[in-house]
């Protein structure tokens, strides 16, 4: 035992999230934490779980049009728009967020999503990726394609990031 570790506080168990797990069931999903984090959600742990559950399918909903939208693109032979992918990266970032504000997180969030909706996990890690490094949609050029990013996403990302006018940079 290190004796110059801070000890353990019930403050410490306030700012930790519970590892959530979702699986298909039906039309939606259901949510599933070990028991021992049961208290890092109060009182209604059921309508937390809940929370997550309804957060995701949005989140699955929301990026399955936008990947009918890239089908679209792509069946017309029309290049798939940098932009696009920020906004698939978005919704995963977005799902993160929500997830941590109620307390909870999802390990293996890139792994639940390719599981549910059959996107190459490289793919899908690198379109995240890009989201991570663009806080903004608008820091990435309409012209831009995201074959000019895929194979190169954070740097492409920083390099944007970088370029963005500094009076609008947070």
């Amino acid at each position: 035992m290190d004796r110059n570790a801070a000890p353990f506080s019930e403050e410490m168990l306030l700012v930790a999230n519970a590892s959530v797990v979702l699986e298909p069931r039906g039309e939606g999903f259901v949510a599933s934490i070990p028991l021992a984090q049961l208290e890092l959600l109060g009182d209604r742990p059921d309508e937390r779980l809940q929370v997550a559950c309804d957060a995701y399918g949005r989140t699955v909903a929301a990026i399955r049009e936008v990947l009918a939208d890239i089908e679209q693109l792509k069946s017309r032979r029309t290049p798939i728009p940098a932009r696009k992918m920020w906004e698939l990266g978005d919704a995963v970032v977005n799902l993160g967020a929500e997830l941590e504000e109620n307390s909870m997180e999802m390990e293996g969030l890139n792994d639940h999503l390719v599981r549910d909706l059959g996107i190459n996990a490289k793919r899908m890690g690198t379109i995240v990726t890009f989201r991570r490094h663009l806080p903004e949609q608008e820091m990435i050029p309409e012209s831009l394609g995201w074959s000019q990013c895929e194979k190169q996403a954070r740097k492409v990302a920083e390099e944007l990031r970088a370029a963005w006018p500094i009076a609008t940079q947070s």
